[in-house]
């Protein structure tokens, strides 16, 4: 911000220096820019309250007009008939022991499945094990059969 010519700027100015001719002048137009603007915004929103009120009430004589007896009445048990039939499904869900009930039973069943894949993971440890001696005994009849063949064949050959 300047100031005006040949003075400092006004970022440079002492804060309690007093206000020009010009900075109330500036003020004062700006005032009444600010004013205008406010006028004309209320004007604004009073036409469209009066437009807004004046659609409201056509509709609601038109509105009260439209509704006979019989439609309400028909309403009336349109409504009725869904409470009705909503109490009803509401009546058919499960209770909360029901629900607690079951979720002891999803419980146990989850264990259960846990246990058994534990087993399972057993049992195949055990096969693997299993199969792991039968390879190693199969190995060793090997080399006796073979160790056999070699004293059978080297008792011969020699006299």
């Amino acid at each position: 911000m300047t100031g005006p010519v040949g003075q400092p700027p006004l970022a440079a100015l002492p804060p309690d220096t007093p206000a020009t001719v010009e900075d109330v002048r500036a003020s004062r137009r700006w005032t009444w820019v600010a004013l205008a603007w406010a006028i004309a915004a209320s004007a604004i929103a009073i036409i469209a309250l009066v437009q807004d009120n004046k659609n409201s009430s056509d509709n609601n004589q038109t509105t009260s007009q439209s509704v006979t007896p019989q439609q309400l009445q028909d309403f009336q048990k349109q409504v009725n008939d869904r409470l009705d039939a909503f109490s009803g499904r509401l009546n058919d869900t499960a209770s909360t022991a029901d629900v607690q009930k079951l979720d002891k039973r999803l419980t146990q069943v989850e264990d259960d499945a846990s246990k058994a894949q534990t087993s399972e993971t057993k049992q195949s440890d055990a096969i693997t094990q299993l199969q792991s001696d039968v390879k190693d005994l199969q190995n060793r009849v090997n080399d006796l059969e073979t160790k056999q063949q070699q004293s059978q064949t080297g008792t011969t050959t020699t006299p």
